[in-house]
């Protein structure tokens, strides 16, 4: 198992723990389900390339890779970040990147266990986020967030199989696009009128006419 394989699950780990982003990508805010999940897969695998372990220090530092987080989420989400998240999540994938040139991957294993108990603590920890995608009046959308460098302290569930690191850094970020149910009901055309209601006969009294039924043949 090597390192590099360690800090990719990390940043894994990392990434879905960011409300900022899950709720980005849960609002399909990067132009609907499917596009969103795939601009967090890509700013993933962008972190992978720039981040590739073949040299330490990297051509990057914190504030370069905070503001590469910052824009990638205002130019292809339209959200624009209040909370210094950024600065967060850009610091905690330098320090699992050091730790783990040094040899040292523990920050990106405990980040793997905790990261499901990190996505369930963050709700309570709400903060602002600003997004110009679907509000024109320019109202400030609610998320949740808690400091990604201070993850829950919840260990996955007793018996629970973990991933290999590999396996964990391929999976998709968001999961994948729910399906949607057709429906069994005939499609109706463009353009083709709506089907009529059934007309109710009604009798002097107002009540509806009751057709009689007829006879059994024996």
């Amino acid at each position: 198992m090597s390192t590099l394989e360690e800090f990719r699950a990390g940043v894994t780990a990392c990434l879905r723990s960011w409300s900022a982003l899950r709720t980005a990508v849960e609002s399909g805010w990067g132009g609907g389900e499917r596009e969103s999940q795939a601009k967090a897969d890509d700013l993933r695998r962008n972190i992978f390339e720039l981040l590739d372990g073949s040299k330490f220090p990297p051509n990057c530092d914190v504030i370069d890779l905070a503001d590469s987080l910052a824009i990638y989420l205002e130019e292809e989400f339209s959200v624009t970040l209040e909370d210094n998240s950024e600065q967060q999540v850009a610091e905690l994938i330098f320090k699992m990147y050091e730790g783990c040139h040094k040899g040292d991957p523990s920050l990106c294993r405990r980040l793997v266990a905790e990261a499901d108990g990190a996505i369930a603590m963050n709700a309570q920890y709400p903060v602002q986020i600003q997004t110009t995608e679907h509000d024109d009046d320019d109202d400030e959308a609610m998320t949740d967030s808690k400091s990604v460098n201070q993850p829950a302290s919840l260990a996955p569930a007793s018996g629970a199989i973990m991933p290999t690191p590999a396996t964990f850094s391929e999976q998709p970020l968001f999961g994948t696009p729910k399906k949607v149910q057709a429906s069994s009901a005939p499609v109706r055309q463009l353009g083709e009128a709506a089907p009529s209601e059934p007309t109710v006969e009604v009798d002097d009294d107002g009540f509806a006419a009751v057709k009689p039924k007829g006879r059994r043949r024996r």
